[in-house]
């Protein structure tokens, strides 16, 4: 649906916005972005966050054992996994979602499919590993409760909608978003 250059135009607006939630949010100590596009760095510092360069080829969960281990050497006591592709994401929903993980090893909330998890919060880090990919909301319920960990499903509407499909941009395009996001998607609609 879109070109290649829209496309990244698109990635680098749903990055933008997901920082600016987090930098907003009262709960969020410091954000780490992990990437394996050095160009994500000057992004990432614009917002105050972290960069790290995951390699090439690692993969995101590769990446994410990477960023854990990283996390844990500067003290953190829990880990909070949030992709950069939730448009509709909102501080409060991230406030929300960690005052109400208090007391849980493992809190996630679904994507809006049901099949993917689209937040992951360990505490500590390594309780689970993440294994995102096919059927993550599954698999990391599986392994909390193989480790015994006290977990919580909560379910978001900005944390759930992610943009996969051809069919969640268009959805997205009949949305009034005051963020990067909705600015991309305006040019996108007068090119048109």
């Amino acid at each position: 649906m879109l070109k290649p250059v829209e496309r990244e135009q698109l990635t680098v607006a749903m990055l933008k916005d997901v920082l600016s939630v987090l930098r907003k949010s009262r709960q969020v100590g410091s954000v780490t972005v992990v990437s394996a596009d050095k160009n994500a760095r000057s992004i990432s510092r614009r917002f105050g966050a972290n960069f790290l360069w995951e390699g090439k080829r690692r993969g995101l969960n590769k990446g994410l054992k990477l960023a854990i281990s990283d996390s844990e050497r500067r003290g953190a006591s829990s880990v909070l996994v949030i992709h950069s592709d939730l448009p509709l994401l909102k501080p409060r929903e991230i406030d929300e979602f960690l005052e109400e993980s208090q007391g849980y090893s493992v809190s996630l909330t679904p994507s809006k499919d049901g099949a993917g998890t689209n937040a992951l919060l360990m505490r500590p880090p390594r309780v689970i590993r993440p294994v995102f990919g096919r059927d993550s909301f599954r698999r990391h319920l599986s392994l909390a409760m193989k480790r015994n960990a006290r977990s919580r499903v909560l379910r978001f509407r900005g944390i759930s909608f992610d943009v996969d499909k051809p069919r969640d941009l268009v959805n997205l395009m009949r949305r009034p978003l005051r963020n990067e996001t909705g600015k991309f998607l305006r040019t996108l609609r007068k090119r048109s």
